[in-house]
């Protein structure tokens, strides 16, 4: 599963990046690569809704996925997903 999860948070990072200030796009690059995988779902998602970021539709059921499938940091809110932005 992992490979299949990176693989997938790495290509929701890519296609949202350029809608994201760059100093989060390169700490979430960080997180990936030294394996912090649920800190970077987490981080990434809380940026998509922290600048109100629009969302396609059909990539939310993924972000909930990503969220989902990891353990998460336990002030991460059991909301979040359901704050994104839907365009």
């Amino acid at each position: 599963m992992q490979n299949d999860y990176r693989t997938t948070l790495v290509e929701q990072v890519r296609k949202y990046a350029p809608s994201l200030a760059a100093q989060v796009v390169d700490s979430l690059r960080t997180k990936v690569l030294v394996g912090e995988l649920s800190l970077a779902a987490v981080d990434f998602v809380s940026a998509l809704v922290r600048a109100k970021t629009p969302v396609d539709p059909q990539d939310i059921p993924t972000l909930r996925w990503l969220l989902e499938s990891v353990t998460l940091p336990p002030d991460t809110p059991d909301d979040l997903a359901d704050r994104l932005t839907v365009a």
